[in-house]
């Protein structure tokens, strides 16, 4: 038996190699996917967050009738 598996780790192992390097490489393919996409999405967190700190700002100095009117204008669009 063992001379049988050291026979066939003698004649495979460049197989093995093979796999092994294809798996760790789709990991790492995996992981910069992962990356890519998160950074993405804080991307437009941020770009909603500084839209909102926009309406914000232009909203604290009226009046609330003049609020209305303003937000009445912004959800026709």
């Amino acid at each position: 038996m063992g001379a049988f598996l050291a026979t066939i780790l003698t004649d495979l192992w460049p197989v093995i190699v093979a796999i092994v390097g294809a798996l760790g490489w789709g990991l790492h393919q995996r992981r910069a996917g992962a990356k890519a996409e998160q950074a993405k999405r804080t991307a437009e967190r941020l770009k909603a967050r500084t839209e909102a700190d926009r309406i914000d700002d232009a909203v604290a100095g009226r009046d609330p009738d003049a609020n209305r009117e303003e937000l009445r204008k912004w959800s026709k669009r």
